[in-house]
């Protein structure tokens, strides 16, 4: 049902469709303006339902849902996989949102920035998506920090203005927790010094796929590089494409794909 233009006084009707519905298993609701004070009612018709997938993407929704999106998931047992992206969820009520994150079964959340708390003490979330939003800052250390403590197996963080800067960071969360399997990084910005530093973490991770695609990373970036491939004994996947690696390096970055385990370079 998505791209529907339907607003919020869809929801009672959407509401009682869910209700009385046991077989209905995944919702896509997505680029609709739900935003309202009858968005209650669909959450409330949540928590009695048997959906795994709920989808409420670009819906116009404010800190107001909150409450009202964590009453829903606290309270359902089915919900697997949530999707919040592109709405305007920051403000006092998030932390609602987040408390009830942690209690929840969702195993897949594709949501805004400002997580922290919630992946802290989540042990359920397996899958988290970020992408698209802007997320280099002074805060995305204490999502790194997080992510130390989670269980989180899947980690995306496309095209959101991450800059060299940020590989500390980076670094430290990868460091730090031995679940994560899979990385994107494409379309931020991490050349420069500092990519040594998310490299050299590369060592001892247990990273299986690692996204770097159009990250202009160059020629200087390749010794880096050869130096994480080389001495990672679980990487499977390397996606290096659309950025400017041509240039004398290039070799070291041949000389190590021998001695990995890399079975799919792009």
């Amino acid at each position: 049902m998505e791209r529907n233009q339907l607003t919020d006084s869809s929801c009672p009707h959407l509401a009682s469709g869910i209700r009385n519905n046991q077989t209905l298993r995944t919702l896509d609701l997505s680029h609709n303006n739900l935003e309202g004070p009858h968005f209650r009612d669909l959450m409330e018709a949540l928590i009695t339902s048997q959906i795994e997938e709920l989808h409420l993407m670009n819906n116009d929704l404010t800190d107001r849902s909150c409450p009202h999106l964590a009453s829903g998931i606290r309270n359902n047992q089915t919900l697997r996989t949530l999707n919040l992206s592109e709405n305007n969820l920051e403000g006092p009520h998030f932390s609602d949102l987040m408390e009830a994150l942690t209690t929840s079964r969702i195993e897949e959340l594709h949501s805004c920035p400002h997580l922290a708390s919630g992946i802290r003490n989540n042990q359920t979330l397996r899958t988290l998506n970020l992408s698209g939003n802007n997320l280099g800052g002074p805060h995305f250390s204490d999502l790194m920090e997080a992510l130390t403590t989670s269980r989180i197996e899947e980690l995306q963080l496309d095209n959101n203005h991450l800059t060299d800067s940020s590989c500390p960071h980076l670094a430290s969360g990868i460091r730090n927790n031995q679940t994560l399997r899979t990385l994107s990084l494409s379309g931020n910005n991490l050349g420069g010094p500092h990519f040594r530093d998310l490299m050299e973490t590369l060592t001892t991770s247990q990273i299986e796929q690692l996204d770097l695609s159009h990250n202009h990373l160059t020629d200087s970036s390749y010794p880096h590089l050869a130096s994480g491939i080389r001495n990672n004994q679980t990487l499977r996947t390397l996606n290096l494409s659309k950025n400017n690696l041509k240039g004398p390096h290039f070799r070291d970055l041949m000389e190590a794909l021998p001695t990995s385990r890399i079975e799919e370079l792009q």
